[in-house]
This record gives structure tokens, sequence and C-alpha cells, in this order.
């Protein structure tokens, strides 16, 4: 059995098999066209076969030229891939980061782009969804719950209050009580079908009273309808204080919900290499001032 043929001469002939030429590859490898012929000669004496015929000015491949190129050609492009990859991620630490995408989109990006600015080192990839998937591959991942993941480390990132919020009237606002409710049209979130059932009986209200609904796809889009004044969407307050600072939504203030150790953390295992740099970026985000 023959060993590996000499790398060089690898190098020459899939450079002269991708370009029809001796002079490109040389270019491409920086050597003499000569010293390219000589790669190519040495490793068609250690096949002891024939790569390439002359064909004109240039040369094409043989039978078995073709046939080795198209096997050899899928490894020389992914060790290109790898080393691009390894070249733009020299010296920085990567974390696979996932997150809800409405949670992401409203609280979490911001915070990251000044994350990356002070933490040049530090390349977070995130990725998102409208639901949690257990098989998502992942360093660290936003989660919603309370807290308990275990082996997992968990840090709580917010206060989650959950709060109905309203398009204000043309007038400049107007209050809703307990007792209007019935005549609003309440946005439910698929994704949290739970939220508007524990926040009636945190306030003693009668679901079953409150017909008027209409099922959105996520909390986002929850929101943007209750912008649209399509309904009232119960928000987790700190993806809204945007909107309720600037008075294009209001908030039934009386009626906020703490939902105490039910909230989001950020989530990842002690046991992981790369938790120094976790810890890096958990230290950012649950610093209040972010």
């Amino acid at each position: 059995m023959r060993d590996l043929p000499p790398l060089n001469a690898l190098l020459a002939f899939e450079y002269v098999a991708r370009t029809g030429s001796v002079r490109a590859a040389a270019e491409g490898m920086s050597v003499t066209p000569g010293a390219v012929s000589r790669q190519i000669r040495l490793l068609e004496a250690h096949f002891g076969t024939a790569l390439f015929q002359r064909h004109g000015r240039g040369l094409v491949l043989t039978p078995p030229g073709s046939v080795y190129f198209q096997q050899i050609s899928e490894h020389f492009a992914g060790l290109r891939r790898a080393g691009q990859q390894l070249y733009r991620n020299a010296g920085r630490a990567v974390i696979r980061l996932h997150s809800f995408t409405t949670f992401a989109t409203r609280w979490l990006i911001p915070r990251l782009s000044n994350f990356q600015l002070a933490n040049p080192d530090i390349d977070v990839r995130l990725t998102t969804a409208s639901e949690w998937d257990d098989g998502v591959d992942c360093d660290a991942a936003i989660r919603l719950g309370e807290g308990d993941w275990p082996p997992n480390r968990a840090a709580a990132l917010v206060k989650n209050l959950l709060v109905p919020v309203f398009r204000p009237t043309e007038a400049g606002g107007a209050r809703l009580a307990l007792a209007d409710l019935a005549q609003q049209t309440l946005l439910m979130v698929r994704g949290r079908p739970d939220d508007w059932r524990r926040w009636c009986e945190a306030y003693g209200v009668d679901m079953a009273t409150l017909t008027r609904r209409r099922d959105m796809e996520s909390s986002a889009l929850a929101y943007q309808a209750a912008l649209a004044g399509q309904g009232i969407a119960l928000a987790q307050r700190v993806l809204v204080e945007d909107e309720l600072n600037a008075g294009t939504l209001m908030a039934m203030d009386e009626n906020q919900w703490d939902c105490g150790n039910l909230t989001y953390y950020l989530v990842w295992n002690p046991a992981s290499p790369k938790a120094a740099t976790i810890m890096r970026l958990e230290a950012w985000l649950t610093e209040p001032h972010r």
C-alpha cells in the first residue's frame, strides 16, 4: 500500500486541475511554472500513471486524473473553508448563544452589541427561535423558567412583570379597569398559552368571561398588534419599556403581576471548556446598568 503522495505535488496537481493552467497554479503557489511542472511529474511518477495531457497551449486531465481530482477536490475545498474560518476567528473565543426571538430583538441584541465592542476577543453567535427546542446545539441559552435546569448554571437576567398593554386613544390615553376587559380583544400568544390564565387568577378575573380573543404566533406580533390598536397584549414589561416611555403603548400599571422566579435566565454548563468566557458574558448581561 502506497503512502500519501508528496503534499506539494498534490497541491500543484489540485491547482492545475482546477485552473487548467500551470502558470495560474504557479501564481497561486508563489513558485515558478517550472517548479509546478516538476511537482506534477513527481506525482505522476508516484502513481505510475499520466494525470494530464497537453491540449493546445494548456493541460487537460486524463481519465484517471479526472477521477482523482473529483475525489480530492471536496477535501481541498473543506481545507480552504476551515482555514478561512480559523483566520477569521484567530485569537477569538466563540460563544454559540441561543435565545427566544422576541427577547433577543427587544432586550438581548442591544446588550450583545455593546458586549462585542467591549470584548473584541469574544465572538457571540446568536440563533433564535419562537419556542424552546431541547435539541438545540449551543454553548449557552436564554431560557424561560424558574432557574432549575441541573446540572446547568442559571443566572436571572430580568424581573418578569406581566402587565396588560394597549394603544392609547387619540385623545391622549384612556385608563382601563378590570371590568373593562370583557369588551376588549385579548391577544393570546401561542408559545405562552398560560400567561393570561395566570394573570387572571392573580387578579380574580374569570377568564371565561373574556371571550373576545385573537391568537398570535409570537409575543413580538402581539405587541405589534397592540400598537396597531387591535387588542390588549399581556406584555413582559421589560420588553415594552421603550413603547411605554414613548407613549405609544399604555399599561394597566395597577394590575402588574410579578412572576417571581419565573423569568429569563442565561443557562450554561459550568463544566464547559468555554466556562471562563461565558462567565464574562454572564457578568455583562446581569449588571443592572447594561
